[in-house]
């Protein structure tokens, strides 16, 4: 975020509060809890705001770059013009995920409350409700909350990936572990490209629509005859292809990891 002189002024505290030294968390934890009650913050006259007034500002990122610059960092070498910049590159770069987690949860609550609701089970043939299949609860769960996938032309397993990708959506498959759900987190897209799909709904559960009253993909009556057409299991390897997140997401509990962006509403240069 900023230099220290020396960095021992930093790397010394970090140790001892258990960050690491490159970890954004301390660094701002640092600048929020101890440089600043310490003194380093002071206003003038061209950006007079209270360190509290500058974390919630609603002026543009360039204003909030030189108000940083001059009201904390005071640097020898300022290069100013290039954290205003920077400051808008980012800012952008990140406002694209904002709402993200907001959309997550609300696929992950639609997803719910259908497989709640025993007026809604399985089948192929009334799947886009009151039924649903695997896929069709998915993609119509991420439509409701605004993410554009069905409208984008998914419409099975098959075509799911693209679709999710051109919307959005980022392959973590390498950075998890299928086997046993490490790294997952809520609102991530379990996918086997030929079978099934699932949504990790966080705590090392899924929800899932599986199959219908009869153990087939069509016929039977309408809704959930056995409680398990659609519903919440533990979390288990289909085995499934891909793992499909939304940005914006954070852990859920149980499943392990974080992910995607946070938009702070104030960045140094």
């Amino acid at each position: 975020m900023v230099q220290w002189t020396p960095a021992t002024n930093y790397t010394n505290w970090a140790g001892a509060n258990g960050y690491g030294i490159t970890d954004p968390n301390g660094q701002l934890t640092w600048i929020d809890s101890v440089t600043v009650p310490a003194g380093q913050w002071i206003p003038t006259g061209a950006y007079p705001l209270s360190f509290d007034q500058f974390k919630v500002s609603g002026e543009s990122p360039e204003y909030l770059a030189s108000a940083f610059l001059k009201n904390f960092e005071r640097a020898g070498v300022e290069v100013e013009q290039a954290r205003r910049q920077q400051a808008r590159y980012w800012y952008d770069y990140l406002s694209q995920y904002s709402g993200g987690s907001e959309k997550i949860n609300a696929a992950v609550d639609w997803a719910l409350q259908i497989a709640n609701d025993n007026s809604h089970g399985y089948d192929q043939g009334s799947r886009w409700g009151p039924d649903y299949d695997c896929s069709s609860l998915l993609i119509q769960a991420w439509e409701n909350a605004g993410v554009p996938v069905k409208s984008g032309g998914a419409s099975y397993t098959g075509n799911m990936y693209d679709v999710f990708i051109a919307c959005g959506f980022t392959d973590v498959t390498s950075s998890v572990d299928i086997q046993g759900g490490g790294g997952m987190i809520k609102g991530d897209v379990l996918l086997n490209i030929q079978n099934h799909t699932a949504m990790h709904i966080g705590n090392g559960q899924v929800v899932q629509a599986s199959q219908n009253e009869f153990g087939g993909i069509t016929g039977g009556q309408t809704g959930d005859q056995t409680g398990q057409e659609i519903g919440v299991t533990s979390y288990y390897n289909y085995p499934w292809d891909r793992v499909l997140r939304y940005p914006g997401g954070t852990g859920g509990g149980g499943g392990g990891g974080t992910g995607g962006a946070i938009l702070l509403r104030w960045i140094p240069g």
